[in-house]
Order: C-alpha cells, then structure tokens, then sequence
C-alpha cells in the first residue's frame, strides 16, 4: 500500500512533533501531510466559567496561539518534504480527528502518545485522545510513543 495522505494529531507537545516527523517519512514527495489542532471546547468552556476570558474571545485567543505555533513548526521543516498543511478546529478533540479524517478521505492518521507514567484521573477512567482514536476509527492510525 502507498500513503498519499496523512493526518497528524498536533497537540505542539515532544510526542506530537516526533508524529510530525513519522508522518513526513510515511508519504512521498508527492503526497500530502496535514497538521490538524483541534482547540477543546471543554477547556475553553471552563476557562470562561472561572471568569478568565469569555468563550469567543478565549477560543480565538486559543487559535491565533495555535496557528502562530503551526507556523512555526511548517518553517522549521526541511524544504525537501511532502505538501504540509494546517488545520486548526474546535470541539472535543478525539471527536474532530475522527470527523476531519473521515471528511476529508484520509489513509492513515498518526498521533503522538505517552507512557503510562503521570496519568490523571480523567485519563484513567475514560482513556487518551489517542486511546479514543485508535478504538473508534475506521482507518489505520499509527500511535508514536515518546523516547524512552
């Protein structure tokens, strides 16, 4: 099977910039890698209840900082390298790679993930972005641990 196109799961931490660099060496010059942020409404949400910023002005906060960071790291790759895009969204984030992959046909997604240590309740319980991913999706998605 040849990949052609890729969705990277960015949330900017060292895992998700080793997917970046994972899903670069999957796809052909001619192939295309997509950069997908998807800002968590719940945590804006709950920036607005506790009184930091109100919701529209939080998530455009949220979303300026993202795409100012995603341009960061398109400049920092290699100009040898497949098409690069970016996307920045909205909502619950495991809900959204799912919705973006499916939307818009992809092969593979690729997401970056962290061992077991450091977990926190709410991860424990219902599981990682990742984790949520992996058991919901209808095409293959290949999961970066981080270095050991």
């Amino acid at each position: 099977m040849r990949i052609e196109d890729v969705l990277v799961a960015v949330d900017f931490s060292q895992n998700s910039l080793r997917a970046i660099e994972f899903a670069l060496s999957l796809v052909g010059r001619d192939g295309d890698v997509y950069l997908l942020h998807v800002i968590d409404s719940d945590f804006a949400e709950r920036l607005s209840q506790e009184g930091f910023d109100e919701l529209d002005s939080a998530i455009a906060k949220m979303r300026e900082n993202a795409e100012q960071r995603l341009r960061k790291i398109l400049d920092s790759l290699p100009a040898e390298r497949p098409k690069v895009e970016t996307m920045t969204v909205v909502g619950k984030p495991f809900v959204e790679i799912l919705r973006v992959a499916n939307d818009l046909d992809f092969q593979v997604i690729v997401v970056g993930v962290r061992g077991r240590r450091g977990k926190d309740v709410e991860e424990l319980i219902f599981g990682s972005t990742a984790e949520k991913v992996v058991r919901a999706s209808r095409i293959p998605v290949i999961c970066v641990p981080d270095v050991v």
